[in-house]
């Protein structure tokens, strides 16, 4: 068994690799990770003096002296966000081993533990991330093995087997925080209904509680003055990351991206959050959402049928109880992201590797051959989807080029949407920092090459502003930026239609804010072509109106 996991790890580890140097293009499906690999440069070049962040809190850390490793054997050697991509790798096979160990021990089928292993690596998401350097997949192969052993462990707990179980959890947790509160649930719920009398499992229930806790303030000493360490331990427990910006709150249309979060978990693998880019991939969603339906409905009936067996219950409460908190969670925050599914999602490669173990009993070779053709199936279609965004590396090194002949970074702020590869492109490779307005002096300042104007700034970052005081805000700063001596060059959004603006900033922003901007821009400012990119679009200075008489 222990053979076949390092197997398992060394393959999917070669291929991983292979995609990557395929694929040529380390930030995959969304750019977070590009932003986390300058925050990382610090912790590879001076982590004496680098900042500690309470959200991130052991995942630039542990990264950072993994990339001064692949420093000195010459893997991308000065180039975190690429380095990125091959940790990442490492932790999907890791990630991948563990399924196999888990499935193995759940139907003693070493083919099914195989096969369950490829399901999960098929997985939109988890190939797409495990490939990419979005910073999830290290923290996520934590929680996944956090959850593993809790299905093992909790059908007959002790006290060494919850500490371990909850000191694994909370080391998830403090590399992405956001994982917390979806595995918190579901395993409180496995050792709340575990085999024992109430005392024991509330017992149990203290010692998860109390070990995650002390594993937490043991950290925080150990860092000590370092710079970012929370003075207080709640500072770290409760970060708060997140729920005072625009991605938090429920709205309709977060309907429509928990669909495409969960059906993309499965095929396609692509972070859809524009609504008016919902109806292009019908197909692919219906597809997706077929399968999950037909596993999720197989699987409660064979669940409902060995209800009374506590490896059953305990299963549900992990997997079944992580799912619903965590799509709660996500309703609320971002339904449609890669790393706010793939932590509550897991239990697709559970069930599908249950309900074939079950079938199996009766036509074994038709169940195996169907488990390992839409394994490879769904693999080789999110392989394909990949391909849509193959080679944006080398693509967007050339791209920054041109732009830099004709749109000069020295004296020329960008107007974007923000969440497009050429915000996360600039901001690497001109060594971004969002705080530049601050000290900004008159054009040109060729040092600070990366100065952007977002239309989604204001939305996430000040979401209790209304639509018309967002417009006010972003026309003060365009014409700061303007009387500072500065272009000020609109990339693609200042062709967009008003259903176009309102459905690209409807993660953040409702009809209202989209609406006000769309009427501060065209208003207030006209546009001149400058320059039309083959890869970043068109781009367009702008000038103050003329006031009307």
């Amino acid at each position: 068994m222990k053979l076949d996991a390092l197997l398992i790890c060394f393959l999917s580890f070669c291929g991983l690799i292979g995609l990557i140097l395929w694929y040529d293009n380390a930030q995959g499906i969304t750019g977070n990770g590009v932003f986390k690999a300058l925050q990382l440069k610090p912790w590879v070049q001076a982590p004496a003096t680098a900042s500690l962040d309470p959200s991130n809190y052991l995942y630039f850390p542990i990264l950072g002296r993994l990339c001064a490793l692949l420093d000195f054997i010459g893997v991308y050697p000065g180039d975190p966000r690429r380095q990125m991509t091959v940790i990442h790798a490492a932790s999907a096979a890791a990630c991948l081993s563990m399924v196999y160990l888990f499935v193995r021990h759940l139907t003693r089928d070493r083919t099914i533990a195989w096969l369950a292993a490829l399901f999960h690596l098929a997985g939109g998401f988890f190939l797409n991330l495990a490939i990419s350097n979005e910073d999830i997949m290290p923290s996520y192969t934590l929680m996944f093995v956090a959850m593993a052993l809790a299905g093992m462990w909790f059908v007959r707990p002790t006290v060494q087997r919850v500490a371990i179980v909850s000191a694994v959890f909370t080391l998830a947790w403090l590399s992405e925080w956001r994982l917390m509160f979806p595995a918190l649930p579901g395993l409180v719920l496995a050792l709340a209904i575990a085999p024992g009398s109430p005392r024991l499992r509330l017992g149990w229930i203290a010692t998860f509680l109390l070990t995650s806790v002390a594993v937490s303030a043991v950290l925080q000493l150990l860092w000590g003055s370092q710079p970012g360490n929370p003075y207080r331990l709640v500072d770290l427990v409760w970060t708060a990351k997140g729920v005072e910006s625009g991605w938090a709150g429920f709205a309709a249309a977060k309907w429509w991206f928990l669909w495409a979060g969960i059906s993309e978990t499965l095929l396609g693998g692509r972070n859809l959050g524009d609504l008016a880019s919902l109806p292009l991939y019908w197909r692919e969603m219906g597809a997706a959402t077929v399968i999950i339906l037909g596993l999720a409905i197989a699987a409660l009936l064979l669940f409902w049928r060995n209800r009374f067996a506590p490896q059953t219950r305990i299963i549900v409460a992990v997997f079944g109880g992580t799912f619903a908190a965590g799509e709660v969670m996500n309703i609320y925050s971002q339904p449609q992201d890669p790393q706010m599914q793939i932590n509550v999602m897991p239990w697709l490669t559970i069930a599908a590797a249950l309900i074939v173990a079950h079938a199996s009993r009766w036509h074994r070779r038709a169940a195996l051959a169907a488990f390992g053709c839409v394994s490879v199936g769904i693999l080789a279609y999110n392989v394909q989807a990949l391909a849509a965004t193959r080679g944006e590396d080398t693509r967007w090194r050339n791209t920054l080029q041109r732009i830099e002949e004709h749109v000069p970074p020295a004296k020329s702020f960008l107007l974007v949407h923000g969440f497009e590869s050429l915000v996360s492109q600039t901001y690497y490779h001109w060594n971004g920092d969002w705080k530049f307005f601050d000290a900004l002096g008159p054009a040109p300042t060729p040092a600070t090459k990366f100065k952007v104007l977002a239309l989604v700034s204001g939305a996430v970052n000040r979401p209790r502003l209304t639509g018309p005081e967002l417009a006010a805000e972003l026309e003060q700063q365009i014409l700061q930026a303007m009387a500072l001596g500065y272009d000020v060059v609109a990339a693609d959004v200042w062709n967009w239609e008003r259903a176009k603006m309102e459905s690209a900033l409807s993660t953040v922003a409702d009809r209202s804010k989209s609406d006000a901007l769309y009427d501060m821009l065209h208003t207030r400012f006209t546009g001149t072509p400058v320059y039309v990119d083959p890869v970043a679009g068109p781009f367009v200075r702008l000038t103050p109106m003329a006031p009307r008489r």
